[in-house]
């Protein structure tokens, strides 16, 4: 992709959605994301960034080494007399290595759909219908960036129906293999949610089943299926508190969407646990647990993970965080790899709450690892043998990042 192209991105994109909404008279809206930022580690070199092999997130808090970036653009195209809406979405990312000024990324096209919104009466009053590419009602854990519950990409669906109790929600998602266009699977995903079970607390009930369409002569592909149940308690301390246990098979034994690699004996079991708190005062904060039993091509693997994020609001713009996590592999037949690593970031953040963005900080990071882990670390990486630290199973950086989302 030439430079002249990824120059004029953006303006084209915002030009076409203007054409559109000049149609419609109504304006267009801009959103995104960004994390940004340089550092050294204690033995030279750029950053360094501590992730366990084996487990699906780190800590995030002074442990990001790249430059990334959301870019949404959207607006309303059409509003019908009787309320009902059509909305454009569209949202362009990006990563670079945050190596030097010029560096080139190809942009990931990661939602391009239209939802039309309040589709009809009765049930569907408040109902709404999409096509196109979308992040499809993701679930996360942000000091993480652990996205547990995931079944995004093409698709289409119907949501928010309104059964009394609760909320029904259904998507058809599809995964295409790159290198063969005979390889496919369908994700059918199912949701009830608002299921009012206690005072602030309610529970989300997913059922995903992954079907097979491949074409004749294709390589084989497994079925699956996800089970999730949720359960959010807000109104906790000025936060919430999430737990979500799933259950997955085959080409469902993951955090959603379809694996065209797995096998149809793949399984999975996961609790994840997060709570959120920002009580008058001083302090916020955000803690998670994350246990994983994952079986794959017959070889199993146990991870878990706890943590926490506390955050002291000296001011309405200064505060300080602090950010401690650890992280457990055990695989199968094998030692226990583990990881432990410890943030201090003093920050100006727009605000005293602990989601203010922009937020511009300074960071100190110290991890330890075993020989386990530096065993089974990717070649080059920071708990390699052959990493910026070498033989030692210890290592710090310090630098500066901004994160913002608007």
């Amino acid at each position: 992709m030439n430079k002249h192209f990824l120059k004029t991105l953006p303006a084209a994109v915002a030009l076409a959605l203007s054409a559109s909404a000049a149609q419609a008279a109504l304006p267009i809206d801009f959103g995104g994301y960004i994390r940004s930022g340089f550092g050294t580690s204690s033995e030279g070199g750029k950053e360094a960034c501590f992730g366990l092999a084996g487990a699906s997130s780190k800590y995030r808090l002074g442990n990001e080494c790249e430059t990334y970036g959301e870019l949404k653009f959207g607006g309303e195209a059409f509003k019908a007399a009787n309320g009902t809406t059509f909305r454009i979405n569209t949202l362009v990312a990006f990563s670079v290595n945050q190596n030097q000024d010029w560096e080139q990324s190809d942009p990931s096209w990661r939602e391009m759909n239209v939802v039309a919104d309040k589709i009809g009466t009765g049930a569907f009053a408040e109902a709404r219908a999409w096509v196109g590419k979308r992040y499809y009602d993701r679930q996360d854990v942000h000091i993480t960036d652990y996205y547990f519950w995931n079944n995004s990409g093409p698709g289409a669906g119907l949501e928010n129906i309104d059964l009394g109790a609760a909320k029904l929600a259904y998507a058809i998602v599809r995964t295409a293999d790159d290198g063969d266009s005979k390889r496919m699977g369908l994700s059918h995903d199912l949701r009830f949610s608002g299921i009012k079970v206690n005072p602030d607390g309610e529970l989300t009930l997913g059922l995903q089943f992954n079907q097979k369409r491949n074409a004749q002569g294709a390589a084989p592909i497994a079925s699956g299926h996800l089970l999730t149940i949720m359960h959010t308690q807000g109104n906790l301390l000025g936060g919430f508190n999430k737990v979500a246990l799933q259950y997955g098979k085959g080409s469902a034994a993951n955090t959603g969407g379809f694996s065209l690699g797995a096998g149809k004996d793949d399984k999975v079991v996961r609790l994840t646990e997060q709570i959120m708190i920002q009580p008058k005062g001083a302090w916020s904060g955000m803690g998670t647990f994350v246990y994983e039993d994952k079986e794959t091509a017959g070889v199993s693997s146990k991870w878990t993970s706890i943590g926490a994020r506390p955050v002291y609001h000296f001011t309405d713009n200064y505060s300080l965080a602090v950010e401690l996590g650890h992280d457990i592999v055990k695989p199968e037949g094998g030692e226990s790899r583990n990881l432990t690593k410890l943030t201090i970031a003093p920050q100006l953040s727009a605000g005293n709450s602990f989601w203010s963005r922009p937020v511009l900080r300074a960071f100190y990071t110290y991890a330890k690892w075993n020989k386990a882990a530096q065993s089974a670390a990717a070649a080059e990486s920071a708990l390699s043998s052959t990493g910026v630290f070498g033989g030692k199973t210890n290592g710090s950086s310090v630098g500066f990042q901004v994160e913002s989302w608007w």
